[in-house]
């Protein structure tokens, strides 16, 4: 893929509608996307996109790559007589950034509608309200109605799902920032494997999945193993970058435009205990690979975090596996920032590990 290709790619895709359970229309856009190139492609029953190219030599570990296509977001649980709206999160959203916030709110159709989170003028606010964060209880989401009944009849009921409005601006040195841009970025590099491996057929079997339910319960690449019957896997999920004043020398040595960013270990530790501890032998293949690209590598090691591999790995008699991506800014806010460069780099040296797998390759622990 081009820089102007992955920029048009990752910009359709973070305009696309996917809190996490309302994966639909990414799903069948990715699978369309997937059939140019392979015919193998399907959507599992949980909703994972699931496309497969099948490698010259089976006694290769097959590989799973992985990107979760689902986004943090809101659920509907109360609306009032006056046609306001109320919510509860879906994943890890900051409250602070949220009043003013644009929103994209939807119905039961499948159709969105513009909203705000509302906030109070600046100006009536006290000096502690404008120094704490308001509770997402508190909040509450307008979007023009004038009574509960004007989100009746637009379909607009609770346990409908709201997204963050959409929002892409291309910055300097190839930089784009937008609204989930994380979960877009993951499947582009997807797009770009497979338009590799239709080019270079692998000698391992390749699965590449869009996976339902990372930011929900981290188990939908879980039930895609499932299906796909792996040896090993990797989720393309980039670390935080830490190259801001607020961060810098305090939370990560991983920072933008200096490569791609691959997680150590990781464990969430707020009451799910659980994460993953990279397989030796995937990260002594990606640096090999890595050094013969001219690729660098940055490590994290990072807690109070994990992703779909912390499930993954206990599948069967154990799935070896890798979490790595683009450093992103601002994760999970309003508006992300990445370094498109770091974005092809990523995909690039996937694919490079994809044609250095060898049927010798150990997926034992040790």
């Amino acid at each position: 893929m081009t820089l102007d290709k992955i920029k048009k790619t990752l910009r359709e895709y973070m305009a696309i509608p996917r809190l996490s359970g309302y994966e639909k229309e990414m799903a069948y856009r990715l699978a369309d996307d997937m059939k140019k190139y392979t015919d193998e492609v399907h959507i599992d029953r949980i909703g994972n996109c699931i496309a497969t190219f099948r490698g010259s030599q089976s006694e290769t570990p097959a590989l799973m790559v992985f990107a979760h296509m689902d986004v943090i977001g809101f659920i509907i649980t109360r609306i009032d007589p006056d046609g306001f709206i109320f919510v509860d999160r879906m994943g890890g959203v900051p409250e602070k950034v949220l009043p003013g916030t644009p929103v994209r709110v939807g119905s039961e159709d499948g159709t969105y509608h513009n909203g705000v989170f509302g906030t109070k003028a600046y100006h009536i606010m006290s000096a502690r309200e404008k120094e704490k964060a308001d509770p997402i209880s508190s909040l509450f989401i307008d979007v023009g109605a004038s009574c509960a009944q004007d989100l009746y009849d637009a379909g607009i009921h609770v346990g409908c799902p709201v997204l963050y409005g959409q929002a892409y601006y291309e910055l300097m040195n190839d930089r784009v920032s937008g609204s989930y841009i994380d979960a877009a970025a993951g499947m582009c590099n997807l797009i770009q494997i497979a338009e590799h491996l239709k080019k270079n057929p692998p000698k391992t079997t390749v699965h590449l999945v869009g996976t339902v339910w990372e930011e929900f319960s981290a188990r939908g690449a879980m039930i895609a193993q499932r299906t796909a019957h792996t040896d090993m896997a990797i989720s393309i999920l980039g670390p935080g970058a830490a190259d801001t004043p607020d961060q810098r020398g305090k939370v990560s040595n991983v920072s933008m435009h200096n490569g791609v960013g691959v997680t150590m270990f990781n464990f969430h530790g707020k009451g799910t205990l659980n994460g993953n501890i990279i397989h030796k032998g995937m990260f002594e293949l990606l640096k090999k690979t890595a050094a013969e690209k001219g690729i660098p590598i940055q490590r994290q090691a990072a807690r109070g975090a994990l992703s779909d591999t912390a499930y993954l790995a206990l599948e069967n008699e154990g799935i070896p596996c890798m979490d790595l991506g683009t450093p992103d800014r601002y994760s999970h806010s309003t508006l992300e920032v990445i370094d498109t460069r770091d974005l092809m780099q990523t995909g690039e040296l996937l694919c490079g590990f994809i044609d250095n797998l060898t049927p010798d390759f150990n997926t034992d622990r040790y």
